[in-house]
């Protein structure tokens, strides 16, 4: 019976603070609103105004794991993979089971892994004919000419 009692108290602990999150303080909106704006801005083709609102919710709850994902998207759609980078590790670290980071972050490295080895063949062409490198273009090669875009 006291374990029933612990969980529910448990429970109901983590409802008061999930409900703390949400609610606003001094008429500012919520955590909850504005990542529900900053998805809207997203969703319209907004992305700096998305970009303002996520990185205002991650300053108010940096454990919530959706702004950086969602920042990871804009970073890679404005082509800055070293910040997609950054955001989807971001999110990795707070959620290590987040699939659609792990993608993104695993197709962000792919491309400059592409684009590295083809830069390498530009500038050193005998070096590149190496079997060793050689064998790795083919694997890359057969993983697919372009990796879908970040989900």
């Amino acid at each position: 019976m006291s374990r029933i009692r612990t969980s529910v108290r448990l429970l109901a602990v983590a409802a008061l603070l999930q409900g703390c999150v949400a609610l606003p303080s001094n008429n500012a909106p919520s955590v909850i609103e504005r990542l529900a704006r900053a998805d809207a801005a997203l969703e319209h083709g907004d992305p700096e105004r998305a970009r303002q609102g996520y990185e205002a919710v991650i300053e108010r709850s940096p454990e919530l794991v959706s702004p950086h994902f969602q920042l990871g998207l804009i970073a890679y759609g404005a082509g800055d993979a070293h910040n997609a980078i950054e955001h989807f590790e971001d999110a990795l670290a707070r959620d290590p089971g987040h699939v659609l980071a792990t993608y993104n972050l695993a197709v962000v490295h792919l491309q400059q892994a592409r684009r590295r080895l083809g830069q390498h063949e530009r500038l050193a062409p005998v070096s590149a004919g190496r079997p060793a490198l050689v064998d790795l273009r083919r694997a890359i090669d057969a993983l697919g000419e372009a990796p879908p875009a970040p989900e």
